[in-house]
C-alpha cells in the first residue's frame, strides 16, 4: 500500500520536474548522458556474449538425439553425410539446392582408433558406401 502511495506521488511529481530548464550543454548532463550511454552498451554486448556462450534461448536447443558422425566431399558442393539418429545411423545427400536421404546404414559403423591395422572411421564409412553404392568408374557411370 505504502508503495502505491509512493508511486502515485512519484508519478505527479514527474511532470513538475520536466518544466524545470536543462541546458544539454551543460557538463553534469553531457557526463549523465555518457555514462547512461556506456551502461547500454556493455548491457548488450554482455547479453550477446551470454547467448553465445550458453547457446539459443530455445529450450529445445541441443536436445535432439541426432549427431553429425563424419561427412564426405563428393564434389564443390556436394557431400554425403553420416548422422546418428538415436542408436541408428542414416546417409544423407546435401547439394547446393537439396537434402535428400539416402538410406540406413545396417549395421551401424562404429567409430574405430587406428590401432594394429583396423580401419580408421572414414575407411569404414567408404567401404559401407562402395558395398551399399558400388563404385563409380573414371567415365561417371555406375558399375554395380
Amino acid at each position: 500500500m505504502r508503495a502505491l502511495v509512493f508511486l502515485s506521488m512519484l508519478a505527479m511529481a514527474a511532470p513538475a520536474a520536466a518544466a524545470e530548464t536543462i541546458d544539454p550543454l551543460a557538463p553534469s548532463y553531457l557526463v549523465k548522458l555518457v555514462i547512461s550511454l556506456l551502461l547500454v552498451l556493455i548491457l548488450m554486448f554482455a547479453l550477446v556474449w551470454a547467448v553465445k556462450r550458453f547457446g539459443r534461448l530455445d529450450a529445445r536447443a541441443g536436445n535432439y538425439p541426432m549427431q553429425v558422425l563424419t561427412q564426405m566431399s563428393i564434389g564443390p558442393r556436394e557431400r554425403i553425410l553420416l548422422v546418428a539418429v538415436g542408436d541408428r545411423q542414416m546417409l544423407v545427400g546435401v547439394s547446393q539446392g537439396a537434402i535428400e536421404s539416402l538410406g540406413w546404414v545396417d549395421p551401424p559403423l562404429d567409430p574405430v582408433k587406428r590401432e594394429g591395422g583396423h580401419p580408421s572411421f572414414g575407411e569404414a564409412f567408404q567401404e559401407q558406401l562402395a558395398a551399399r553404392f558400388g563404385r563409380r568408374g573414371k567415365g561417371g557411370s555406375n558399375d554395380g
